[in-house]
């Protein structure tokens, strides 16, 4: 948290009051305990507005009298704060208008002051004080729109779920582009109507269970328009003040799964090459060889013949050791995909 000297440097007040007397009092009291400051003044809304929305100086704080002549109450506060400057804003208020001071602090002012009670001290506290909770609540908004963004714009299907009902709180962009279901589809169903039937068991199961399982598991969802998908589902559980969710994120396997079929389907046929040839292909080749053997039996002097039967033995033999390798290089090979 910033220490109170380092506001004490460079610390830039704008006043909104109406009233000279009340504004020459404050102005007095941070003079007095601020030792470089900036004070701006003006009398009405209009010309504040205008100069937060042209002015290069950055405004530390805003000190807003209530009743101003072109605006007055809760009007003046939501029109201050409808402009989002993200610069914290402490009323000043007189005693008749104590009710609305609180209700202000409903609709986003950080603190009010009673003129009648207010001296250096107290305004100084309030200065600080309000100035520390702006820098701590403006980093939570920074952290919570990181978070956003990642959430959003992660590539991969994502879901916000509320845990037990597993009702949809938040789908990211890429969730709504791969199921074809706007936000507000999403946000009217629970995860599990994204499962067939058959499925609603076994998700709830792991989605429900105790153990924080991060690892996937095949399940079917259903796109928008009808078609089926094969995917992975990761999840984290997450806890908030408010409640418990779960972050589920899904991956399509449906091409790989195709791929893999493929490569059992050619597996198979593979196999049944290799069975024609080791038993189909060589079959005939036996039977050459069979009558290769009746004719070498055979007495004579058919040289020339004999020549060429022996030859067609070499040639049959080479046939044969080609088929075996074949076959045996085929029940060798696997996917390289496994």
């Amino acid at each position: 948290m910033k220490q109170i000297e380092e506001y004490s440097e460079k610390l830039s007040v704008l006043i909104i009051e109406d009233n000279q007397g009340d504004f020459v009092l404050i102005e007095d009291y941070l003079l007095e305990k601020f030792k470089h400051i900036t004070i701006i003044h003006f009398k009405d809304y209009a010309s504040s507005i205008n100069y937060l929305q042209n002015s290069q100086e950055k405004i530390s704080v805003i000190l807003l009298d209530l009743h101003l002549p072109d605006l007055v109450e809760i009007e003046l506060i939501n029109s201050i704060i409808d402009y989002n400057f993200q610069i914290p804003i402490i009323v000043l208020t007189g005693h008749s208008d104590l009710a609305i001071a609180k209700s202000s602090l409903q609709i986003g002012v950080y603190d009010y002051l009673v003129k009648d009670e207010i001296d250096p001290a107290i305004l100084h506290k309030t200065i600080i004080f309000a100035i520390n909770r702006s820098g701590f609540i403006n980093q939570l908004e920074y952290e919570k729109s990181n978070y956003e963004n990642l959430f959003n714009f992660n590539p991969q299907p994502t879901w916000l779920l509320e845990l037990g009902t597993l009702r949809i709180l938040n789908a990211n962009i890429a969730a709504q582009k791969k199921y074809g279901f706007s936000l507000d589809d999403f946000l009217k169903m629970t995860f599990i109507q994204l499962h067939p039937k058959e499925e609603e068991q076994a998700i709830k199961q792991k989605l429900i269970s105790k153990d924080d399982e991060s690892t996937g598991s095949h399940f079917t969802h259903f796109l928008n328009d009808g078609k089926e998908i094969k995917v992975d589902i990761y999840f984290r559980k997450i806890n908030s003040i408010s409640n418990n969710g779960l972050i589920v994120q899904s991956n399509d396997i449906s091409e790989i799964l195709n791929h893999i079929k493929t490569i059992e389907i050619q597996n198979t046929k593979l196999k049944e090459i290799a069975w024609t040839q080791s038993h189909v292909v060589r079959a005939p080749l036996a039977r050459i060889l069979g009558i290769i053997n009746l004719i070498e039996m055979k007495t004579g002097n058919f040289d020339e013949l004999l020549f060429c039967l022996k030859q067609l033995r070499v040639s049959t033999n080479e046939i044969d050791d080609v088929i075996k390798k074949i076959v045996e290089q085929t029940n060798k090979s696997k996917p390289d995909y496994f």
